[in-house]
């Protein structure tokens, strides 16, 4: 008997619609550790279908789902950010402040040893950061509404999942006509050169 194929693939990314920024659960993990976690809100998460796109949030007792038909899509937008510039460049300030205060500063060899680990620590956040690329934000654009892809921050990923729609949305609607850019001549708002 022929295996029956799943009529939904995960896509890759998960997000959250965080009920504080994300910057202020940083250093409320001191006052709170763990219970800073409450403050995330719902999990995002990306589902294809044969006939439509699927969004799943979940705060861990109920799921809501949004589906948009691929024929309905008329854009996926990402959106190139500086947030991962920043954190790399807050990131390796501390280690780096860190690491200085191990080397030049401290003679206690406990204080020597826990200002190395907690830069370590933040040397290894720095790595992750880096390695998983820059970052993004992702809209998704029908008729009605424009969607934040929460579940999409970075670039990698969203051209991940855009590689993955997009036949399905060609399927649908037929190829994507190019969109010209407004920085060639004549086009799109482009300025012609004047004849010679």
């Amino acid at each position: 008997m022929a295996k029956a194929t799943p009529p939904y693939k995960r896509l890759p990314g998960t997000g959250y619609h965080y009920r504080i920024p994300p910057w202020v659960m940083v250093p409320l993990f001191f006052v709170m550790g763990i219970f800073v976690l409450l403050f995330r809100g719902r999990r995002t998460q990306l589902w294809v279908g044969a006939e439509h796109l699927l969004i799943v949030e979940s705060d861990g007792y109920t799921e809501y789902y949004k589906r948009f038909d691929y024929r309905d899509i008329q854009a996926f937008l990402i959106r190139k950010t500086a947030e991962g510039a920043i954190a790399t460049a807050l990131l390796g300030g501390i280690a780096l402040f860190l690491f200085s205060l191990v080397v030049l500063a401290v003679d206690d060899a406990f204080a020597r040893g826990f200002l190395f680990t907690l830069a370590g620590f933040f040397a290894l956040l720095l790595l992750n950061n880096v390695l998983r690329g820059p970052t993004c934000r992702c809209q998704l654009r029908t008729a009605v509404q424009t969607v934040e892809m929460v579940s999409l921050t970075r670039v990698r990923t969203a051209r991940k999942v855009l590689t993955v729609i997009r036949p399905q949305i060609e399927r649908t609607q037929g190829p994507a006509s190019p969109v010209p850019s407004p920085s060639e001549p004549g086009l799109a708002g482009g300025t012609p050169e004047a004849p010679a």
